[in-house]
């Protein structure tokens, strides 16, 4: 089995994913799987090249070593596990998509979109653009997302029931400006690298229906999914590397070994969340 570890570019790691790795890493040995390392930075806007180094560093810091993937040390150049650099992948299945008339060109905005939308809850897309027969280029690109109740089963949740159409709707695939969203990204990075093992955080959960709905839309095997508790601020909300939680390397330069850093991360999870069977 194959698992990943596939850190975004949009800051450095904080004790939330020093906790997401122990899962991980921890899973992974638990079910005798191997663990990749991704970079995720389809988020072009916020991404930097100097988060990826300082990542990378961390994680062998804290002794998280993956099987494969990126490392610090073959990190330099292009790389077909940092999604900067596989463009042409995506753009295939792209196309792949469009010749069966699964996807449509959108030139709503995020704005006129909530405008339409009647209450509360997960930005909703009706299908407005849906028969216009917009080009792709230049517009947001969606799935023509299948309606129907989507049922899983949750290694650590138990059975899941999510039903795609109703909760987001015809989902993005690229934004107007040609990036790459991340579930579509996620998909097909998951089916070219042979992940079979989806082991996440809890705030990610309502992806998996619409995500195992692209899967099969594009025929391929779906894989077990474990998704973990979260670390929360002193506010409730899970820690950020917006709001500049701690990171790992403020915590690293005021003298912590990585073995506190570990035991920080695993305390605060006791004091919000009840240790898992599993560990």
């Amino acid at each position: 089995m194959i698992t990943r570890f596939a850190p975004s570019l949009t800051g450095y790691l904080h004790l939330g994913h020093v906790l997401h790795m122990h899962y991980v890493w921890g899973v992974a040995r638990k079910m005798g799987a191997k663990v990749l390392c991704r970079i995720e930075d389809h988020d072009l806007g916020r991404a930097r090249p100097e988060y990826e180094t300082g990542i990378l560093e961390t994680m062998e810091w804290l002794g998280f070593v993956p099987d494969f993937g990126i490392t610090s040390a073959t990190a330099a150049g292009p790389s077909d596990f940092r999604q900067s650099d596989c463009g042409k992948h995506y753009e295939a299945v792209l196309r792949h998509l469009r010749d069966r008339g699964l996807v449509y060109g959108c030139d709503c905005t995020r704005r006129q979109i909530l405008e339409r939308q009647s209450g509360q809850g997960e930005l909703c897309y009706p299908g407005t653009c849906a028969d216009k027969g917009l080009p792709l280029d230049g517009n947001t690109v969606r799935l023509r997302v299948p309606a129907g109740e989507i049922v899983f089963h949750d290694l650590n949740l138990g059975e899941q029931r999510q039903t795609p159409r109703v909760q987001c709707g015809d989902f993005s695939l690229r934004d107007r400006a040609g990036q790459w969203t991340y579930q579509f990204a996620c998909v097909c990075d998951d089916i070219r690298h042979g992940v079979d093992l989806v082991v996440r955080g809890e705030d990610i959960l309502l992806s998996t229906a619409r995500q195992i709905q692209l899967l099969q839309l594009l025929g391929a095997p779906l894989p077990r999914y474990f998704h973990h508790p979260l670390l929360l601020d002193d506010a409730g909300k899970k820690l950020s590397k917006r709001q500049r939680s701690e990171s790992i390397a403020e915590l690293r330069a005021a003298g912590a070994t990585p073995e506190q850093v570990m035991a920080l991360a695993l305390s605060r999870e006791s004091a919000a969340e009840p240790g898992h069977q599993l560990f």
